[in-house]
Parts: structure tokens; C-alpha cells; sequence
């Protein structure tokens, strides 16, 4: 009966230090997994900063060319009632041209 208690008391307490081993060696493995996910989380957290950054430069330069496209807009569109107003006023030399030509002797 004593050796099966020595035995037994054995097998416990081999199977007690096998396991705090197990759980050790898996705890280490976890550990360097959070560590190496709070790395490459810090990484991808420093490039998306970088990314806004230049989106926000981006969107900075893009106000400042939509200015300039609004101000090129307004005069194109002056310079089309320029235009208008100009061939207006050819329609009405080119009439009054038609109308003395009309008079005029041919010949």
C-alpha cells in the first residue's frame, strides 16, 4: 500500500510540474504575441497617422486649387459676355455694312 501512495504522490507531482509548464510555456507564447500585436498595432497606428496627415495636406492643397478653379470660372465667364457682347456688335456692323452696300452702285 505504500508504494502505490509513493507512486501516486509521485505521478501528482510530476503531473503538477509538467503542467505549471505547459501553462508557463503557453503563458510566454501568449505574452510575446500580445507584445508583437501591440508592435505591429503601434506601426499601423504611426502610418495611419502619417496617411491623414498627408490627406489632410492633400485636401489643404485641393481647397486652394478649387479657389483658383472658381476664380478661372468667373472670368472665364466674363470674358464669354465679353465675347457675346463683341459678336453682338459685329452682327450690327455687319447689317449696317449689308443695309450701305445695298445703296452703294454696283459696277
Amino acid at each position: 500500500m505504500t508504494a502505490i501512495f509513493w507512486a501516486s504522490l509521485g505521478f501528482f507531482a510530476a503531473a503538477i510540474a509538467l503542467g505549471t509548464a505547459f501553462v508557463a510555456a503557453r503563458a510566454w507564447r501568449a505574452w510575446r504575441a500580445f507584445v508583437g500585436l501591440a508592435v505591429a498595432a503601434g506601426a499601423g497606428i504611426d502610418l495611419l497617422a502619417a496617411k491623414a496627415d498627408r490627406a489632410a495636406a492633400r485636401s489643404t492643397a485641393v481647397a486652394g486649387r478649387l479657389r483658383e478653379l472658381e476664380a478661372a470660372t468667373a472670368s472665364l465667364e466674363r470674358s464669354r459676355a465679353q465675347a457675346r457682347v463683341l459678336l453682338g456688335a459685329l452682327g450690327e456692323v455687319r447689317s449696317v455694312a449689308r443695309a450701305v452696300a445695298a445703296f452703294a452702285p454696283r459696277g
